[in-house]
């Protein structure tokens, strides 16, 4: 039997009845941060207050001004922790916003900078501070999209 062959053989007080249980199951969902047909919620953007986990000591840091120097996020994300590595991208032809990559001395001052510096103005802009990607796939491809060496 369907769902619309159940339906139409209820009454309405019946049909009542199950539209507020389900509004209810639904709105307990939303309450409580769950997403109906399971599964995470998604933090969304980079500026989210979100804690996420990193598993390596290497960041992203990224919609930096061209104005940023190397020194600078040493100096700021030193009040974290150790900053072994300091590897400034400019800005590609036309462009305004630059990146960088960040190794820290550890997994834990990583994610300490992390959570303390992601949203953070530095030059008037907003930092997006990530854990850096591999540019490698999972398998030790390269990635789509990624320059070959």
């Amino acid at each position: 039997m369907t769902w619309l062959q159940c339906l139409k053989q209820m009454d309405v007080m019946n049909l009542v009845a199950l539209c507020a249980a389900t509004l209810a199951l639904f709105l307990a969902g939303v309450l409580t941060g769950l997403k109906l047909g399971g599964g995470r919620r998604s933090s969304g953007s980079g500026y989210s207050g979100g804690s996420r986990t990193v598993r390596s000591p290497d960041l992203y840091i990224g919609n930096l001004t061209e104005d940023v120097s190397g020194e600078e996020l040493e100096k700021q994300f030193g009040k974290f922790g150790d900053v072994k590595e300091v590897r400034m991208v400019p800005p590609r032809n036309g462009e305004t916003k630059s990146f960088a990559f960040i190794t820290m001395g550890s997994v834990e001052s990583a994610q300490a900078a992390l959570n303390g510096m992601n949203g953070r103005d530095i030059l008037g802009r907003k930092i997006v501070v990530s854990e850096a990607r591999s540019r490698r796939g999972g398998n030790g491809a390269p990635r789509r999209g990624a320059p070959r060496r």
